[in-house]
């Protein structure tokens, strides 16, 4: 990802520098994305609405991600969810650490055909009938960073 460390949004767990770009060009006829966890998305890097459980960061959807209950998901063509990766990293957070299989589950009403970007260092449970894997891509900021997964599922 190179050696550019802040994250534009200046937001704690925002997505690193140059990763929505990147993920953009894998997906260049996306066109309507959902960003799950969204924080503080930097939308000049990839517009799209946002879901978050803390009403701060305004998000789209003031919304659980792991029911999504709020969030018509048919109307997205590509979801980009990046959780807290640990414990510790959801105390910067309201809720508590999210059950990423729950997530997963929530994602499930997507369209068929629809992928879901998930950057994380675990790879989450999933429905094999629900989802099937496309892609993996090892993705490193730099040296003494944490090594992240960038997981692409495809909704059956």
């Amino acid at each position: 990802m190179g050696n550019a460390y802040g994250v534009k949004s200046g937001y704690y767990g925002g997505y690193p520098h140059g990763y929505l770009k990147r993920i953009k060009a894998l997906f260049p006829d996306k066109e309507k994305a959902l960003h799950v966890f969204s924080g503080r998305v930097d939308q000049s890097a990839w517009p799209g609405d946002t879901v978050d459980l803390n009403p701060d960061m305004e998000p789209t959807y003031w919304d659980d991600a792991q029911s999504l209950e709020k969030v018509p998901l048919g109307n997205y063509d590509i979801v980009l969810a990046d959780p807290p990766y640990s414990v510790e990293d959801s105390e910067h957070y309201a809720p508590s650490m999210v059950k990423r299989n729950k997530v997963m589950r929530a994602l499930a009403r997507v369209r068929s055909g629809t992928p879901i970007v998930w950057l994380d260092q675990v790879l989450p449970m999933y429905r094999k009938d629900d989802w099937r894997i496309v892609g993996v891509i090892g993705m490193v900021k730099s040296t003494n960073h944490r090594f992240r997964v960038v997981t692409i599922f495809e909704k059956l």
